[in-house]
């Protein structure tokens, strides 16, 4: 019978193709070897990209982890609204802020949501309430956001915006 093939763990395959190795050592003595083949021209590795110094292309793809930690940061940005979508914002932003005002200190998420659906916003609030006050994103029907935060004082930061580009007012906690 055959000799039976086990998997490497997929972090011993990212080394190994980050350093250019062509096995991976497998718990229980047992190897792997990988086949590397490629053709002149193709990259092999990885380079770090660095600002006024020549790529290496020829073996190489260049990489900028700086711009992709940039890139990974875009969900957080929010879309540009039309002057029609800030009109109608604004005209929610002070009637929200009286309604958050009002709120009994500490507040709560349920009460935050509340505030917004006296001031006719009821499509979607969201809220996230860690304890130490609540951060809140209320959508327009007619698109963007009024969005901020009640401390456990009772004080109110609240502004307007487009909706982020993962969706919603409000981005995930933690992110």
């Amino acid at each position: 019978m055959g000799k039976k093939l086990r998997k490497a763990p997929l972090p011993c395959l990212i080394m190994a193709a980050i350093l250019g190795t062509t096995s991976c050592a497998i718990p229980g003595g047992v190897s792997t070897a990988t086949t590397a083949s490629s053709t002149p021209g193709t990259p092999t590795q990885v380079c770090r990209f660095v600002e006024g110094v020549p790529a290496v292309t020829e073996d190489c793809v260049v990489v900028d982890p700086d711009a992709a930690m940039a890139a990974n940061e875009l969900y957080r940005q929010r879309r540009a609204l039309t002057p029609e979508m800030r009109a109608h914002l604004n005209s929610h932003l002070e009637p929200a802020r009286e309604a958050l005002e009002t709120l009994s200190e500490p507040t709560t998420a349920t009460a935050v949501v509340e505030a917004f659906g006296s001031v006719g916003l009821t499509d979607a609030v969201q809220t996230d309430d860690n304890g130490n006050g609540v951060r809140f994103g209320a959508a327009s029907p007619q698109g963007g956001c009024l969005f901020g935060y009640v401390a456990p004082d009772g004080k109110v930061d609240i502004s307007t915006g487009g909706s982020i580009m993962d969706g919603g007012c409000l981005e995930m906690p933690g992110h």
